[in-house]
């Protein structure tokens, strides 16, 4: 009997082996279909196998990782957490914490995120590239909870149905002067393929005007991620796939001529390559463009690159030098995109997904000096950069207000938002000359040429522009700089400006310039405000070199000019004193254009004191404005 039931027994756990052994090879075939399923893109079947798997063995770990994977394609990361967890119970391969993580950290649950990062950090079998990016993870969640704990200022306002509507708007760019604002909207059609174009709205006291399509450059195609230059005479815009294209993306220009924007262009070579180029950024001072590219010899996927501006060749295309790296201090092995030198050529801003931040492509802010040498990178902070990504920013030149575009009102798409910048993110506001030359005789504009001297920075060059068919011109002027402002023609007397903003700190008020260019008559004048002194004294200081040199220019360029050197002074001190003061410094001027070869036959001097003051000598303004030089012409 005994025997018989041991017999039973051993029959019993053979044929239970035997139905688990056939159980066991059904589910691993299932799983085999589930797998082929995955790899074919065919994730709904291959779900619907798991889940059937999972019914009748739920604890079967190749179900649970392979339904983690395809959640994680997805996007569906809470469906990919509680089949990693329910992994991480049945298996002892510590991948899963450090999967777990990543799967935290991309939902903002940094805690979580830093449990499992740290709880894979004690595994000792962690590849050496991970162990970098594990090193970056556990240093962002510890940013992140830390800037949770420490917010930056940040209450968007949305700016309205006058520039957002029913389709995504996305790029903002304001103008110099804040009174313009260019935008992309992107309009669905469900007959048509989707379309990118630009649209421009004005600022009517505090509110904008209705959005306007700039028909002069859209086409057919898709335009974006555009930037404007600070006179807004010229717009560089991203556009693909063009049959005038070097690669996938290129960057385009217009130019404001005429009163209307030109056909948009291939910016050409080196800018453009066969490779990926986009969202340029200018600078104020028309010499840089910085864009975000993956061409060859980068440190990442894409980097953040600038090419110097060489002005435009004689059929009006723009010239380049070979374009830079912006380096690793800026660039990592991921993507850095969606770059913005702010006016002030100093302040730059970009996102990245590569540097430590709160996941996703976050925004940073670094400065740039005239070098290209980067410093003071830091991540602009929570809740302006979230778990998701944050494609850039925009910054009007006051330096107070962002602009930015968002998808965080609810069923309304994209929207453009401004939001006011936390004090310890503001960039140094600039300031700008907006001037208008004239004929004094005519009233009829003059194209002339403008030269703008930074007399801070002795290795800077001049800038020299030329005012447009109307006559104006507008510059921008980045503060903590002393500058002269020049503007010369043939055939008319220069007019000269002093620009002190060295010891401003905080905004000033733009100069509006009504400039009346005279004829070269007898009798003409012009007052130089760019010849400097030693106080009380008639020593020539080192600041004065580029007005000389212009009025020694001036002289040569016309020989038969006869011309009296005049020297004033405001009131400060006595009469007898600021006379022979004056005639001192007159003739100082005078022998400096002797040394320079001016014959002397040509030149008188003389001294006026504060006689003749053209400012009223109660305000510290207006006796700077009547300490000049005035050169008379006394025969033509």
């Amino acid at each position: 009997m005994n025997l018989f039931r041991q017999i039973l027994i051993v029959l019993f756990i053979s044929m239970s082996f035997n139905s688990f052994s056939q159980s066991d090879k059904k589910i691993d075939k299932l799983f085999e279909e589930a797998k082929s399923n995955y790899i074919a893109k065919n994730n709904n079947k291959s779900i619907d196998i798991c889940n059937k798997i999972l019914k009748d063995a739920p604890d079967y770990l190749k179900a649970h990782l392979l339904l983690a994977d395809i959640y994680k394609d997805q996007d569906s990361v809470k469906l990919e957490i509680e089949h990693l967890i329910r992994a991480e119970e049945l298996s002892s391969d510590t991948l899963i914490n450090f999967r777990l993580g990543e799967a935290y950290y991309k939902t903002g649950n940094y805690s979580e995120a830093l449990q499992y990062y740290n709880k894979y950090s004690k595994s000792k079998l962690i590849p050496e590239k991970r162990q970098f990016l594990l090193v970056s993870k556990i240093a962002s969640c510890e940013f992140a909870i830390n800037s949770i704990k420490n917010p930056v200022a940040f209450n968007p306002t949305n700016l309205g149905d006058e520039i957002n509507s029913t389709a995504d708007e996305y790029w903002p760019t304001p103008s110099l002067d804040g009174k313009r604002l260019i935008f992309t909207r992107l309009i669905k059609d469900t007959n048509k393929p989707s379309q990118e174009d630009f649209y421009e709205a004005e600022k009517d006291s505090e509110n904008w005007t209705d959005a306007k399509a700039l028909n002069e450059i859209n086409t057919a195609d898709n335009e974006g991620a555009q930037s404007l230059s600070a006179d807004s005479k010229i717009l560089f815009f991203t556009a693909c796939n063009r049959p005038d294209g070097f690669g996938s993306c290129d960057i385009y220009f217009s130019r404001f001529v005429n009163g209307r924007w030109t056909n948009p262009q291939n910016a050409g070579s080196p800018l453009n390559t066969a490779a990926w180029e986009a969202q340029p950024s200018f600078s104020s001072d028309n010499k840089y463009l910085y864009f975000s590219s993956n061409r060859q010899g980068g440190i990442g996927k894409k980097d953040i690159w600038r090419a110097e501006f060489l002005g435009f060749s004689e059929t009006g295309k723009p010239k380049w030098k070979e374009p830079e790296n912006l380096g690793k201090v800026i660039n990592t092995k991921e993507d850095e995109i969606s770059p913005f030198i702010h006016a002030n050529n100093r302040n730059f801003y970009f996102s990245s997904n590569g540097h430590i931040g709160m996941g996703g492509l976050d925004l940073f802010t670094a400065e740039i000096d005239e070098s290209g040498k980067v410093t003071n990178l830091r991540n602009m902070g929570y809740p302006i950069n979230t778990n998701k990504d944050e494609l850039g920013l925009t910054i009007n030149s006051v330096g107070e207000t962002a602009y930015f575009s968002s998808a965080r009102d609810a069923g309304k798409g994209l929207d453009i938002f401004s939001f006011n910048l936390d004090r310890g993110l503001r960039p140094t506001p600039v300031s700008y000359i907006k001037a208008k030359i004239t004929d004094k005789n005519t009233q009829q504009p003059v194209e002339a040429s403008i030269d703008l001297a930074d007399l801070s920075n002795k290795n800077s060059k001049d800038r020299i522009e030329t005012a447009d068919e109307n006559g104006e011109i507008m510059l921008c002027l980045p503060l903590s700089h002393n500058y002269s402002f020049t503007v010369s023609e043939p055939g008319y007397l220069f007019y000269s400006q002093s620009i002190l903003l060295k010891d401003a700190k905080t905004l000033v008020d733009p100069l509006i310039l009504d400039i009346k260019l005279s004829p070269i008559e007898v009798g003409a004048k012009m007052d130089l405000y760019n010849i400097y002194f030693e106080t009380d004294s008639f020593r020539i200081l080192s600041a004065s070199e580029p007005e000389l040199e212009r009025l020694t220019v001036f002289l040569q360029n016309n020989p038969n000019l006869k011309v009296e050197i005049q020297g004033h002074t405001d009131n400060t001190g006595t009469p007898e004193k600021n006379q022979v003061l004056s005639e001192n410094r007159a003739k100082s001027v005078v022998d400096y254009l002797v040394e320079k070869g001016i014959n002397s036959s040509r030149l008188q001097f003389k001294g006026y004191g504060a006689s003749i003051p053209v400012a009223s000598n109660e305000t510290e303004a207006g006796r700077k404005l009547n300490r000049r030089t005035t050169i008379k012409i006394s025969s033509n």
